[in-house]
């Protein structure tokens, strides 16, 4: 465990990863682009990586987009808190089922908890990784074998959320640093959408209306903003809703707004391009919220949930901005960019490199 400032264990010998089995959970969207370089990583080091994928939102398309050899098992169960508890042991066995043969010696996601229960049924070693300490976390906390989060999340923050701080490893920088390294803009990316150079490209998520933190706030702040972003003439508004229902909540926004302005993908579109290239992003998701504002973008979150320490970080350094009510969203100042900026700067692999080693350090030996 390590205390706010110390260092965490940044070596573990190779031979950790050497014939490592380790087995990856993806059950959300984020964490495909989240650990194809961290498998690329420990595959190159020798280890044998299963990987297993939830279909839910993006998340099959993002695999195939990204050719990660995922095995598709089980679904999300909707907004229901009595499906989603049925739906746990359903696709724990499944999961449990479909990675029997591979023998893992080691379990990871970023927030499983299916993955989570199944690895426990087998006796296998789990990590889980997060981000947001306010997220639901007794099923981590009593069954996770270890706990990987960013630093700046301290030990004070982790009590008052009830993590089990001997549980807790850390890592330098945020989990989109593990991929960041390797964007690099596309300058015709705009252009490939059929955005003109004069017109602005508005990228807005919509909160999450199943998730365990949802705050129906949000919802109407939400139509509010795609109300407001549809009424600037020259924008080019492009909206991503992960499932039907945020796309019942989307359009009841559309009646009133041009529709030629509003854009829904019906497939993923690459995700940090689109960020990239936007005049401004908007998003009640947290992590389309950091990848923005890392790239640079100015960025708005509509999530009214309980603050967690990663958005109080980015928010003190002015790189997010928060709509706390509808009155809030007249705040926004709907400005084109400059076309000619280049104020991207390629972060280094150093936290890729820092979770793979905690990754092989928690390795068994045999």
């Amino acid at each position: 465990m390590m205390n706010p400032g110390q260092q965490p264990v940044l070596d573990a010998p190779l031979h950790h990863s050497i014939g490592l089995r380790l087995w990856i959970d993806l059950d959300n969207s984020p964490h495909v682009p989240l650990f194809a370089p961290l498998i690329a990583l420990l595959r190159g080091q020798g280890a044998k990586v299963m990987i297993t994928a939830r279909r839910f939102a993006q998340t099959v398309d993002l695999v195939e987009q990204l050719g990660v050899d995922a095995t598709i098992v089980g679904q999300h169960a909707g907004r229901s808190k009595v499906k989603k508890v049925l739906n746990l042991p359903v696709r724990t066995l499944q999961l449990r089922n479909a990675v029997r043969r591979f023998a893992p010696q080691l379990a990871l996601s970023h927030g499983s908890r299916t993955q989570v229960l199944a690895a426990r049924l087998m006796g296998v070693r789990s990590v889980v990784m997060f981000d947001y300490e306010w997220t639901e976390m007794r099923i981590f906390s009593r069954l996770a074998t270890h706990l990987l989060c960013p630093a700046m999340i301290s030990d004070q923050r982790l009590q008052e959320a009830g993590v089990p701080l001997a549980k807790t490893q850390r890592y330098h920088g945020l989990k989109e640093h593990l991929y960041l390294p390797q964007f690099s803009p596309d300058p015709g990316f705009r252009q490939s959408l059929g955005v003109a150079p004069n017109q602005l490209l508005i990228t807005i998520r919509p909160p999450g209306l199943i998730g365990n933190y949802h705050d129906p706030r949000s919802e109407a702040i939400c139509q509010e903003v795609i109300r407001a972003a549809a009424a600037n003439r020259d924008a080019v508004v492009v909206v991503l809703p992960k499932t039907r229902l945020e796309s019942t909540l989307v359009r009841a926004a559309l009646p009133s707004v041009p529709a030629a302005r509003v854009v829904i993908p019906e497939r993923a579109l690459p995700g940090l391009q689109l960020l990239y290239h936007s005049d401004l992003a908007i998003s009640g998701g947290g992590t389309m919220n950091r990848e923005s504002a890392l790239l640079g973008t100015p960025t708005w979150s509509m999530f009214t949930g309980k603050r967690g320490a990663v958005d109080e970080h980015l928010s003190g350094d002015g790189s997010l901005q928060f709509l706390e009510s509808v009155e809030d969203v007249a705040k926004i100042p709907w400005v084109q960019r400059p076309a000619n900026r280049n104020d991207w700067k390629h972060h280094s692999k150093e936290t890729l490199h820092e979770v793979a080693r905690v990754i092989r350090m928690f390795a068994p030996l045999s």
